[in-house]
């Protein structure tokens, strides 16, 4: 995002904009602050980058072309991905903004005869086409219609792949392929939320009201009598771990939840690494404010000690605690107390770690302290098993 920030403030100097290097330094700061929705992005660049109220119209006029053109290319840009302050999946354009496409090399089909070339009926024409022509035409037809399946085979396959690759050895392309088979994922988990919760509503059959009912016709069973069950309104809690490599994990599990939010009377995000920020994800972006320092120690006795203190109004008898991490916590405090405190407010709180379970209580992990003070501890080393695990807390 800081080449495509860096080509936009390019485009503005040639323009007659005055840009000093200190304030395309503000201006990539308060982006990342901002977050990537359009409107925000726009006021955070011109708040930065324009002096003179005068150069407002010239900046919003190169701000819808720029950005546009870079939309419209999204898909043959070099995919990358950034952690200052949002993740995800953007378009790295060069310096002066985004290459168009190159134009199409239609290859010349060989000249007809004469004959064919003063023919003024389409049926001569057709008639009078070379075999050849029609020979490739109509293999090339049958190679495209081969491609599809297989293409689609392939895409299927690459996203199985992703599901089952642990998140311990992810690399950021392994990531992306993550973001291109999240959709179906977030279809699949809603509707098994969905449909957990229209049972709920519905109740179960209460097997003595139906007989007594069934005795009135004879023993027929044509009135069952359901046992209404009172609808559950849940308000979620996330907390995400986004130090090292959980957090890729974190990313995709606040993407999953994204899906689902009309399940949920309300969904909180917070992601956290010593200190606590709120979150969201949007359009394959992890946004959160303020900006948290990725490569500081990770400290989840003060990030609970946080929570506590200027969230505790979301901790109640309907809200569920969801978290995930590791549990290294770099030999600090880990705070349990705190965690057994939130448990007695809340419905419930369930730790998913993304993990090895190999690896649980080695070195610095506090897990088996933290393990205590929760209602489960759920392993989901990929993508597939944390698609269940959510499913199963839902």
């Amino acid at each position: 995002m800081r080449e495509t920030i860096l080509g936009f403030i390019a485009r503005l100097r040639q323009a007659g904009v005055r840009i000093s290097v200190a304030e395309s330094l503000d201006a990539a700061h308060a982006v990342a602050a901002a977050g990537l929705e359009r409107i925000r992005m726009r006021e955070a660049l011109a708040a930065t980058l324009i002096k003179d109220e005068a150069d407002r119209p010239l900046f919003d006029r190169e701000f819808d072309l720029y950005f546009a053109a870079a939309r419209k290319a999204g898909r043959q840009v070099r995919r990358g991905q950034s952690w200052q302050g949002m993740v995800g999946r953007h378009g790295r354009p060069s310096e002066g903004g985004v290459q168009p496409h190159p134009p199409r090399q239609h290859q010349e089909r060989p000249a007809r005869d004469q004959s064919v070339k003063s023919a003024t009926v389409e049926g001569d024409d057709k008639a009078a086409a070379p075999q050849e022509d029609r020979g490739l035409d109509e293999a090339g037809e049958r190679a495209r219609g081969d491609r599809k399946p297989n293409q689609a085979g392939a895409a299927a396959a690459r996203n199985r792949e992703a599901e089952t690759k642990l998140f311990s050895v992810y690399t950021d392309l392994d990531y992306e392929q993550a973001l291109e088979s999240l959709e179906p994922l977030k279809r699949r988990f809603r509707v098994r939320v969905g449909r957990r919760l229209r049972m709920a509503q519905r109740g179960r059959i209460d097997i003595r009201r139906t007989i007594r009912a069934a005795i009135q016709r004879g023993g027929a069973l044509l009135d069952l009598r359901m046992r209404r069950r009172r609808p559950r309104h849940v308000e979620l809690i996330l907390l995400a771990d986004i130090s090292g490599s959980v957090r890729y994990a974190s990313s995709l599990m606040l993407g999953l939840a994204a899906g689902a939010r009309e399940c949920f009377r309300s969904i909180h995000s917070f992601v956290y690494v010593d200190h606590l920020a709120e979150a969201g994800f949007e359009r394959g972006y992890l946004h959160m404010t303020p900006m948290l320092d990725l490569y500081a120690r990770s400290d989840f006795g003060r990030v609970l000690a946080e929570l506590v203190a200027t969230r505790g109004h979301l901790l109640n008898r309907a809200a569920l605690v969801v978290i995930l991490g590791d549990g290294r916590n770099n030999r600090r405090p880990a705070r349990a107390d705190l965690l057994r405190q939130i448990r007695r407010r809340c419905r419930a709180v369930v730790w998913l770690n993304p993990e090895d379970p190999a690896r649980w209580g080695s070195g610095d992990s506090a897990i088996a302290t933290y393990a205590r003070e929760v209602d489960a501890l759920i392993p989901c080393p990929n993508l597939r098993d944390l698609e269940k695990s959510l499913t199963r807390v839902a």
